[in-house]
């Protein structure tokens, strides 16, 4: 005996094959981008001597190394792997969200985690006490707020 039954997709497997392929090849960058300046200074440049710190002739260290470009794209990464993220992706599949809003929204979300990340001094070097008596504050890389604003994402095609 046999049996069965024939299931009729009416081409929406082939709606929604197309619907997950528009968002293929889009690339996200998140971080601090090239353009904006703080006192003169680009703030892209300003936010890599922080993450990779810096030395002077002699080899001694001015600037630690505070990687908060690291440090928050492991927390992307693991976000990526949520339930959010997948129901994200979802949306799309199911048409219930353009792709240009699943990348709108993922964007959104690893800049908030980039800037938690950099405001999370737990991580970093404390400042020194001159740094301190400087800036008034012991929080690393927390002054004018500039770098955390500068935060932003860009999406390519």
């Amino acid at each position: 005996m046999r049996g069965g039954a024939r299931l009729e997709t009416k081409d929406a497997d082939r709606v929604i094959r197309q619907r997950i392929k528009s968002l293929a090849g889009i690339q996200l960058t998140v971080g601090i981008h090239r353009g904006k300046t703080n006192n003169g200074v680009d703030v892209a440049l300003y936010g890599a001597w922080n993450n990779f710190g810096t030395k002077n002739a002699m080899g001694w260290e001015l600037i630690p190394e505070r990687p908060f470009m690291r440090f928050a794209s492991d927390r992307i990464a693991d976000w990526m792997r949520s339930d959010e993220y997948k129901e994200i992706l979802h949306g799309v599949a199911l048409g219930n969200i353009t792709p240009q809003q699943a990348i709108a929204r993922i964007g959104a979300k690893a800049v908030s985690i980039t800037r938690k990340t950099i405001a999370d001094s737990a991580l970093y070097k404390p400042n020194s006490d001159i740094t301190i008596s400087r800036k008034g504050s012991t929080k690393p890389l927390i002054h004018s707020g500039v770098l955390i604003q500068t935060v932003n994402y860009r999406a390519f095609s």
